[in-house]
């Protein structure tokens, strides 16, 4: 499976080395997706789990050995990611401002995309700021709330800067997502013993990403 790059209108999501974003217990981060002009927020493809996330080898005419295995993370499950810029607010003569700010890789299951798919409906993402409470901190369970104005975008100069140093970011989120493993790669990953030349030949590269945010 190849990875994709998609906007928050796909209505098939459903559930079924920068650091990351970890939202902690009890706290609320004021956030923003990072959208770029010309290009999709998001990056994402069918992953396995087992042990560590790996990219699902299976194509529509062939099951492979990832989904053919049994053993829990047989079912593909899609990942996503994109660039989050998480702000540093304080205080100031009784309004909040901008002190600082973190740019920094989301990682998300189809649960969470749901759920920003369904508010940016109303609330569009690329101009709005998100508040982001985290509820267990160990699932990772982050309830969503939008905000009335996008920080980064307020200010011309802040905007280019932050757009310059998203990218160098972006480039880097589908080998983020999960390994590019081989299909030899992904039986030795499951315990299996070695096959035949004839699996070796299905290995697959992660593709081109196409779009961003």
């Amino acid at each position: 499976m190849a990875v994709e790059e998609f906007g928050f209108d796909r209505e098939d999501i459903e559930p079924t080395r920068f650091k990351k974003y970890k939202g902690k217990a009890g706290k609320t981060d004021r956030v923003s997706i990072v959208y770029a002009e010309g290009k999709a927020p998001c990056t994402g493809a069918l992953c396995h789990f087992k042990d560590r996330y790996y990219l699902c080898k299976s194509t529509d005419d062939k099951k492979e050995i990832c989904c053919q295995h049994s053993y829990e993370g047989n079912l593909p499950k899609r990942r996503i990611a994109c660039v989050l810029i998480v702000y540093d607010i304080v205080e100031k003569n009784g309004k909040n401002s901008l002190k600082d700010y973190e740019l920094i890789p989301w990682i998300f299951s189809e649960t969470m995309y749901k759920k920003l798919r369904i508010l940016g409906k109303e609330w569009p993402l690329d101009q709005h700021d998100l508040l982001l409470t985290c509820t267990n901190e160990d699932f990772q369970t982050i309830e969503v709330n939008n905000c009335k104005e996008c920080y980064w975008r307020s200010k011309e100069e802040l905007k280019k800067k932050i757009l310059a140093e998203a990218e160098k970011i972006r480039t880097t989120l589908s080998r983020q997502l999960a390994a590019d493993l081989s299909i030899s790669e992904v039986r030795e990953q499951l315990g299996i013993d070695a096959p035949g030349a004839d699996d070796a030949a299905v290995d697959m590269n992660l593709g081109d990403v196409v779009g961003s945010l």
